[in-house]
């Protein structure tokens, strides 16, 4: 049975692409302010709707040019004054004439008087240093007379990071005045407009009024085409003419680009939209769109995308100016993370060594799975792998993932630790099982070997709250129904304290290791005359939402054998490493322990220096302390993997020696630096004579082989007399401190610092 899932539960693929979407407009939003790119993106459809969409001007301005015709030498000023006195006869609303001559030129006495004279208002729009300039320029007008105009504005432009004018601004500030820019000395003082604006270069420059000095002169020009008209005279083309690169060709003369400008301001053609807007809607679109099916979702991304480009030409019909670069960049970087994220889980979702998919896989595809959850158990995995030569591996898990899918056309999902899953109806999952399990008895042929094959079967028959925990639970069921004969058990079947407690381990482990809920205390070891503190032991604990504070005697034997000890160890291995530096620095070393059932692993010397170095940590701070909790199966890679640790510059320490498996042999077989003596024979050493002899002749013993002996479990002062008189000189203990934080440790450290030379031969 799928597991029951509150409505307002999402989905982990869901919530993964509502983050990716959260993230995509970060990232946006960092691009936009910090490299500009978006408006440069913004440029290319303004280009093609410039160029598509022309329209004519109103006529309200009209452009008067003054070329010479061949072997004609008169000056650009004493044209242009011949231009304004022919133009002031005919009423214009205002003249505005380019101040493009020399200061020398013969022709500006006879310019004055024509201005000055003047009844429309007459406007000078001088040059600047350069012809296009960017936002950060500071230019220079030139005036190259003093004329009795009525106003002054600079014809100067700045261009966006292409080379191209998009946007004017109103005003020019010149030597801490403001002119106005060409565009508005044509347009007037009564045009409102933000600054910078937007120019519509959707207006047809073949449109724009075009009237010469000559016909002025002959007559040929009707007052209404000049009568209450705004006029722009052009320097002539052979002068220093001021050529622009524009949406709709290179190389426009800056007159042109002026009178564009002030059609612009004139009519209000073109309304800006703010960036945020369509950007905010498009992240609500892609938001909307990552809840949705597979199926949908595409299809909603692809008319987001399409919808995106033709946005700002719809827009553009209706006089509105669309930012887009926003949007392109943000569903840019979105499709990125997508691809990346889309190639990460493909490679998470699958067992590298089989090929098959893995419980990842399963997790994710569990909510909208048909069909009852099976678990098969395979036994003896582990150590049938081991056996294998590692080339054989892939050849061994598929045959059987196809021995398990036989007589049924289903998805097999495999971990590393010999679970195989898929998803089989209930109606005859039980009889299909029990055909499996006469199959699974038949042996596997693996290259030349033949290898004996059973498995154990779970079936998921009940609702559980969230896919994980049904997954575990399942998972927990295989492992029951290996005990039992009939080697199939039904999740409904568990119950109990233990049984409860594997779930929610299996469930919330890594969520307890990713939110810090499982972390260090560390309990002092100290030299036995002074109290001196030269190290500690990091003790784990796991704070749960539920239960609490949680022992280590409580979890531990539950995560080893749900196979969950590696994770467990790598979390603890880069919390201490991050408390040994300080501690090393004021002296002290800081005891990991480690299981014995660890050891013998190929990858056991990586686990542990790969996660020290995650920490931060260095090898010399480090002692590697060896627990007895289950016996080493192959004693001599245990060893050589000790070595190699031991070469590396961690020190090796052997726990709770003289109980259980830790014994001589281990103390003569494995490289040690420190045995461990455990609290047992200190209680005891208080009343019995042969205690006492077997502790002073293992401290006699470690000293002659260049090993430290500490005392564990010392409570009271005359348990830390007796330890002394016996030889010990370093213990551990409730009267040297409970397991603390290592800031309390540290401050201890701080302490036995100050109060006397720090001197650690023994460490």
């Amino acid at each position: 049975m799928r597991a029951h899932t509150s409505r307002l539960w999402i989905e982990p693929r869901t919530y993964r692409r509502l983050q990716q979407v959260l993230l995509s407009l970060i990232a946006a939003l960092v691009v936009l302010f910090a490299l500009d790119i978006p408006k440069l993106i913004d440029e290319m459809p303004r280009l093609v709707v410039s160029r598509t969409m022309q329209h004519p001007v109103s006529g309200e301005i009209v452009l008067v040019t003054t070329e010479r015709s061949d072997g004609d030498n008169e000056t650009v000023a004493s044209r242009q004054s011949k231009a304004i006195a022919a133009l002031d006869r005919l009423n214009p609303e205002r003249i505005v004439f380019e101040g493009r001559f020399p200061a020398d030129d013969p022709g500006i006495p006879a310019l004055r008087r024509v201005i000055a004279n003047a009844k429309a208002p007459v406007i000078v729009a001088w040059p600047a240093t350069a012809n296009e300039i960017t936002a950060s320029d500071s230019l220079t007008v030139l005036r190259n007379a003093d004329l009795p105009v009525d106003g002054e504005a600079v014809d100067a432009n700045w261009t966006s990071l292409t080379g191209f004018i998009f946007e004017g601004d109103l005003t020019f500030e010149n030597g801490g005045k403001e002119l106005p820019r060409l565009g508005a000395a044509i347009a007037g003082p009564s045009v409102q407009s933000d600054s910078p604006y937007p120019i519509d270069f959707r207006y047809s420059p073949q449109s724009i009024p075009v009237v010469t000095l000559g016909d002025l002169e002959n007559g040929q020009t009707d007052a209404e085409t000049i009568a209450g008209k705004r006029i722009l005279i052009s320097a002539p083309a052979s002068g220093s003419q001021s050529l622009i690169n524009t949406p709709l060709r290179k190389s426009m003369p800056s007159t042109i680009v002026g009178v564009i400008a002030a059609e612009t301001l004139l009519t209000g053609s073109l309304k800006p939209i703010d960036w945020y807007l369509p950007f905010l809607v498009c992240g609500l679109a892609l938001a909307i769109a990552a809840t949705l099916a597979k199926l949908p979702r595409r299809i909603s991304y692809g008319l987001l995308a399409i919808g995106s480009l033709a946005a700002p030409f719809i827009a553009a019909h209706f006089d509105l100016l669309l930012p887009t670069g926003m949007v392109y960049t943000l569903l840019a970087i979105y499709a990125a993370v997508r691809i990346r994220n889309n190639w990460r889980e493909r490679a998470a979702s699958v067992d590298a060594t089989s090929g098959l998919s893995n419980f990842n896989a399963l997790l994710d595809d569990f909510p909208k799975a048909r069909g009852r959850l099976v678990i098969a158990r395979v036994e003896n995995f582990e150590e049938i792998l081991a056996s294998l030569e590692p080339s054989l591996h892939r050849n061994f898990i598929q045959q059987i993932s196809q021995r398990l899918s036989v007589g049924n056309d289903v998805r097999i999902y495999t971990d590393t630790t010999g679970h195989f899953a898929w998803f089989d109806e209930m109606e005859h999952a039980k009889s299909h099982i029990t055909g499996l399990l006469a199959l699974a008895s038949a042996p596997l042929r693996v290259s030349e070997r033949t290898l004996d094959f059973s498995c154990a079967f779970g079936i998921l028959d009940d609702d559980v709250a969230k896919p994980r925990q049904a997954i575990s639970a399942t998972v927990v069921a295989a492992e029951l129904a290996s005990k039992r004969p009939s080697r199939m058990a039904l999740v409904s079947e568990q119950g109990g304290s233990d049984t409860d407690w594997q779930l929610s381990l299996h469930s919330s482990l890594d969520h307890a290791i990713a939110h810090q809920h499982i972390y260090l205390l560390f309990q002092p070891q100290c030299l036995l005359e002074s109290g001196h503190v030269v190290g500690a032991e990091a003790l784990v604990r796991w704070k749960h939402p539920q239960r609490g504070e949680i022992s280590p005697t409580e979890f531990i034997p539950f995560i080893e054998k749900a196979g969950r000890l590696k994770p467990l160890t790598a979390h603890t291995l880069r919390l201490a490493a991050r408390s040994a530096n300080a501690a090393l620095n004021a002296g002290a070393r800081i005891s990991v322990n480690i299981s014995a059932t660890l050891l013998a692993e190929h990858d056991f010397v990586s686990l542990i220096c790969d996660n020290i170095a995650a920490g931060g940590g260095r090898p010399e701070a480090i002692t590697i302390e060896i627990t007895e909790t289950a016996k080493i199966d192959d004693f001599r890679t245990a060893a050589r993997n000790l070595e190699r640790l031991q070469k590396r510059g961690f020190h090796i320490s052997l726990d709770d020696f003289g109980t259980g498996e830790a014994n001589l042999s281990l103390l003569v077989g494995l490289p040690c630096d420190e045995i461990k003596i455990d609290r047992s024979f200190v209680a005891l050493a208080q009343h019995n004579d042969r205690a006492r002899i077997v502790i002073r002749a293992l401290n006699d013993t470690a000293r002659k082989a260049g090993m430290r002996l500490v005392a564990e479990g010392i409570e009271t002062e005359e348990e830390q007399d007796l330890l002394i008189s016996l030889g010990c000189v370093i213990g551990q203990g409730f009267l040297y401190g409970r397991p603390m934080r290592i800031a309390d440790l540290l401050g201890m450290l701080d302490a036995t610092e100050a109060a006397e030379p720090k001197k650690l031969t023994l460490y």
